[in-house]
């Protein structure tokens, strides 16, 4: 009965124009680097979290449990957040490693498609989220890319520490080219934690000057653990994601103090000689605590020589691409599909 409260508001919500939230909300407008918080987006972050704390499941980081996981995953899926595709999109599991069950959903449409893949890695700081609550947008992704999605449920911590996900990323992409699919046509995809593994599986083929993907594609990126950026300071709270959430991802994902000198566990670390054929593209939110590393590691990249785009959504947040219900998210989200089909 509560889901059917909150989808219910929110079916109110997303329709309003903003001269009515701001008539009935009275909240005042939000900047930084002056740029103005997209008011929707602004009222709903603090909407859905009164919602959480009062009837749902906030991440509790001084007692996390696997049970808690599946109950913010269960009520993730539960709030109708997302613009859903039209065509029918068919999924199919497939177990690539006997050993630990590891899953590659593979989603696909029935009309003819583009011959490439995309390896996708949801978010979820590597400790929460699973690919059911990535449905709606792997879905979304496969409509309108017209090509195989495959999106990998890895390991997470703090059962699995790094670089556990990483080998199971390796698994994947190596499970993709035994099916036929080209080194020149499958592209990484991921956002947040995700897009970290994206980079991190980069860089990890690179070093063992393996095959590499064609496209990278990185959407608001988990770069680096030092955390030690303007935005994740001036954006430490009240932007759905913060800055002692991203303490905790960081330090339950580390299995030691040597990771953060590991250029795939902090992509700032990458060799200045560190150069690949893999065009990447990143994308920025500006009221995203992630903004600035992730701008970091695009001006590093562009520094050694490598291809690289960034995108900047400035009136965005952390997680955007989830909320598609949101007018100036679904604006943003498909205008990233329509940069991954400019390369297709």
């Amino acid at each position: 009965m509560k889901h059917f409260f909150i989808n219910f508001l929110l079916s109110i919500f997303f329709i309003l124009p903003n001269w009515i939230l701001k008539a009935l909300t009275m909240k005042k407008e939000v900047s930084y680097k002056n740029e103005v918080f997209d008011y929707q987006s602004m009222t709903y972050i603090s909407l859905i979290s009164w919602y959480m704390t009062k009837f749902g499941q906030v991440l509790d980081m001084a007692d996390f449990s696997d049970d808690m996981r599946k109950k913010m995953s269960d009520i993730r899926m539960k709030i109708n957040n997302n613009k859903l595709p039209k065509q029918v999109i068919n999924k199919k599991d497939h177990i690539i490693e006997k050993k630990s069950e590891l899953v590659l959903r593979q989603y696909s449409i029935d009309s003819e498609m583009t011959d490439k893949a995309v390896l996708f890695f949801h978010g979820g700081g590597y400790a929460i989220s699973n690919i059911d609550v990535y449905n709606p947008v792997v879905s979304l992704m496969c409509q309108e890319l017209n090509s195989n999605i495959f999106s990998l449920e890895y390991s997470l911590s703090p059962e699995n520490k790094f670089p556990k996900a990483l080998e199971e990323a390796n698994i994947a992409f190596d499970w993709l080219k035994s099916k036929g699919f080209k080194k020149e046509n499958i592209i990484i995809c991921g956002d947040s934690a995700g897009a970290h593994l994206a980079a991190s599986l980069l860089h990890d083929l690179n070093s063992k000057n393996k095959e590499l993907p064609f496209l990278q594609v990185l959407i608001y990126p988990m770069i680096s653990p030092s955390l030690d950026f303007p935005s994740m300071e001036r954006l430490r709270e009240n932007f759905l994601l913060t800055k002692e959430q991203m303490k905790w991802f960081w330090h339950y994902f580390r299995a030691d103090e040597s990771n953060n000198l590991d250029p795939r566990f902090d992509l700032l670390k990458i060799d200045n000689n560190n150069k690949f054929n893999t065009k990447t593209v990143i994308i920025t939110a500006g009221f995203d605590p992630l903004c600035d590393e992730a701008e970091a590691y695009a001006a590093k990249l562009n520094d050694i020589g490598n291809d690289v785009k960034q995108i900047h959504y400035p009136s965005l947040f952390h997680g955007f691409i989830n909320i598609t219900r949101l007018k100036t998210a679904k604006l943003a989200t498909m205008d990233i599909f329509r940069e991954i089909r400019t390369n297709l």
